[in-house]
């Protein structure tokens, strides 16, 4: 058992209890689904952050962005593009940086089912993040773990039983065209747990042509088979008929028009079409002394994607089988485990003609791009006295092939490329004390996807034969501390990694993006994470990171000018966010801040994006009675109070000086919960 402040790690008590006069609450270990094997939040070797977002906070949260949630950890940024067509950007430790959409470098999941496909690329509209209630994120390389992912993993539930039945609904509405309503139900049949949850969100949008809609559905079913087996059913839908793209502004547009839309973009109607649907089924069965897990999942994902240079669509199928077999004795646990999946996308792109409002023009590409993966993986840990080592090994391969549908000029450019890696990873940890102290050596890889892949410079079809996988070696030092007399969580990590065969992104004339392989970069940092009560119903939380990011290899070369030395861009040296929250009886006050210095927005060093400082303020009346049955959460939140001109992202390397995507002025959101018990 652990002894943990009374913070947002575990769910607050509701004003439906009556709250203890101590500010501690005991909590049994959580273990780690992201370590796959035998690890708990307060033993596992590595810089990782667990936490449980309580009902009052989820509740009186806009459910916009995934800022929301996901606030506070170190090491972790993400960005809020305002452009849903193009997702936020989110980055562990600078692993992510060149991203052009999309997430790269972490491997996430939601429910279990993998928002990564087999090559390596997230998309993240699926998520609502009104619904999320666990968050794990591994912090630095978990190849050892998952594969083709070199910056760490981040995993959300949106699982939320409860004991009694129950109806919660919820609308709420704000600046921009800002309208979002809200659904979850819950119920128990013969001891079986069951919950549908579901949203609709329309926005305008802060700038021009970013309009954003979206219907989100979803459920889980917690099936007790006999005393030792459980099956977890879950299934998620997306359609989103609209998601216009505002692409990138010039320094001088984004100070004095923030609010305009890019011309090309506006021009040829960039925008998203989305439609997706995905489910899994997890059976866990409880040994003498360990367990056995077997998981499998599907999706099936349609996207019409009109963008400056093309006119895409892309169908696609995906599916795998997970599976993993622990064993603990008093000496030692070990684990051993296998993945296996399949993505196979069937891809069509059109010239976008722009003279008709961004139509189809003449078929240009049109293949079908499979790619298959498979994974055996080991783990072992030995404890002695205060100490205990662990160690692992991945095994990964994966094999990309295009069929050419479509032959321009009549030449075949189908073809495959093929790809494998071995990823140990080992740990040694003491624990002395209230303090849990460890050091490890992680690895990790990340092949190209299959849009790196077709992106050729030299715009034909078939997969560029040039890109090769980056691989990362990273060394951490970390230690961890709950002091329960102080009501003080401390968590700190210093780090550093080196990325090899850096994939890094270019735009060409067409406003395109490519890819190629540059060489080294050197990921040097520092992780600090503080959570406090210095007394009963305040709370302060706060994550600090340093980054120290450069070009590390002579062969780095971009417009003339060799790169060595130069910073990453994307990445802030320093950030720093988190919150203050005071519960006086049932009104809650949060105000929310976010930091980030300076940083470049080029490789060449040559612009940078400005520092910023935003606040936010929140307040709620927590579960205001209305009858016997019946509870109110009303809700206000104003963001930006101080109407801080900044833009909250970047595209790294824009073409023509195109880099800021800039935030909106103060705003704000305003709604109310009914909840029916």
């Amino acid at each position: 058992m652990l002894t943990f402040p009374f913070h947002a790690q575990a769910e607050r008590l509701t004003t439906d209890t009556a709250l203890s006069d101590t500010l501690q609450v005991t909590l049994e270990d959580v273990r780690i689904e992201a370590a796959r094997l035998t690890e708990t939040s307060a033993q596992a070797p590595f810089a990782v952050t667990t936490f449980r977002i309580s009902e009052e906070r989820r509740l009186s949260a806009p459910g916009l962005v995934l800022t929301e949630p996901l606030r506070g950890i170190p090491g972790l940024w993400v960005n809020d593009r305002n452009n849903f067509a193009v997702g936020e950007r989110i980055s562990i430790r600078g692993m992510g940086w060149r991203a052009a959409f999309g997430v790269r470098g972490i491997h996430i999941l939601m429910d279990g089912v993998p928002l990564t496909m087999p090559d390596g690329q997230s998309i993240m509209t699926l998520i609502d993040p009104s619904f999320i209630k666990d968050v794990e994120v591994v912090r630095g390389p978990v190849s050892s773990f998952w594969g083709n992912a070199g910056g760490g993993a981040l995993l959300m539930s949106t699982a939320n039983f409860s004991p009694e039945p129950h109806v919660r609904a919820r609308v709420s509405a704000g600046s921009f065209g800002y309208s979002k309503q809200d659904v979850e139900a819950g119920f128990n049949v013969g001891g079986n747990r069951y919950q549908i949850y579901g949203s609709r969100l329309w926005q305008d949008g802060f700038r021009d042509h970013s309009r954003f809609e979206a219907w989100r559905f979803g459920g889980h079913a917690d099936i007790t088979l006999d005393e030792r087996s459980r099956l977890r059913l879950t299934a998620a839908v997306l359609e989103s008929p609209a998601s216009d793209n505002p692409g990138a502004l010039t320094a001088t547009e984004a100070a004095e028009t923030p609010d305009l839309a890019a011309p090309n973009n506006l021009a040829q109607n960039a925008r998203k079409i989305t439609r997706h649907g995905q489910f899994g089924a997890r059976y866990r069965l409880l040994l003498d002394q360990g367990d056995l897990e077997v998981q499998t999942w599907g999706l099936a994902r349609k996207l019409q994607n009109p963008l400056a240079f093309a006119w895409i669509q892309v169908d696609r199928l995906a599916g795998g089988l997970r599976s993993t077999l622990q064993q603990e004795y008093q000496d030692f646990s070990f684990g051993v485990g296998f993945d296996a999946a399949i993505q196979s996308d069937s891809r069509r792109n059109w010239v976008n003609e722009a003279r008709n409002g961004g139509d189809q023009g003449p078929l240009t590409l049109d293949q079908q791009e499979d790619v298959y993966s498979l994974a055996a993986f080991s783990r072992v840990k030995i404890p002695f006295g205060n100490f205990a080592f662990s160690a692992g090994l991945r095994a990964d391969w994966f094999d990309f092939r295009n069929s050419a549908r479509f032959r321009q000029g009549g030449e075949d450019t189908s073809g495959s490329r093929s790809f494998g890696a071995l990823s140990p990873m080992a740990g040694i940890s003491y624990q002395s004390g209230d303090w849990f102290t460890y050091l490890n050596f992680t690895t990790g890889f990340e092949t190209p996807t299959t849009t790196e892949l077709v992106n050729r410079p030299d715009m034909t079809g078939g997969f560029n034969p040039d890109l090769r996988p980056e691989r990362t070696i990273g060394l951490e030092l970390g230690t961890r501390s709950t002091l329960s007399q102080l009501n003080l969580t401390l968590d700190a990590a210093v780090f550093t990694m080196y990325v090899d065969d850096v994939l890094q992104q270019f735009v060409g004339e067409n406003d395109r993006s490519y890819f190629r392989n540059v060489g080294a970069t050197r990921h040097n940092g520092f992780e600090l994470f503080a959570e406090w009560m210095p007394v009963r119903m305040f709370t302060l939380q706060a994550g600090y990171s340093f980054s120290d990011l450069t070009f590390d290899s002579d062969e780095l070369v971009q417009a003339g000018e060799g790169l060595k030395g130069n910073q990453l861009p994307g990445i802030p040296k320093h950030r720093i966010s988190g919150y203050a929250e005071v519960r006086p009886g049932a009104l809650q006050l949060r105000l929310e801040g976010d930091y980030s210095a300076s940083y470049y927005v080029n490789s060449i060093n040559s612009a940078k994006n400005d520092a910023y400082a935003v606040f936010n303020l929140n307040a709620s009346w927590i579960s205001l009675p209305v009858g016997d049955h019946t509870r109110i959460t009303p809700f206000l939140q104003i963001n930006n109070i101080f109407d801080e001109r900044y833009n909250g992202s970047v595209i790294i390397n824009g073409f023509g000086g195109r880099f800021y995507e800039p935030s909106p002025g103060r705003n704000w959101q305003a709604g109310i919960n009914v909840r029916f018990s």
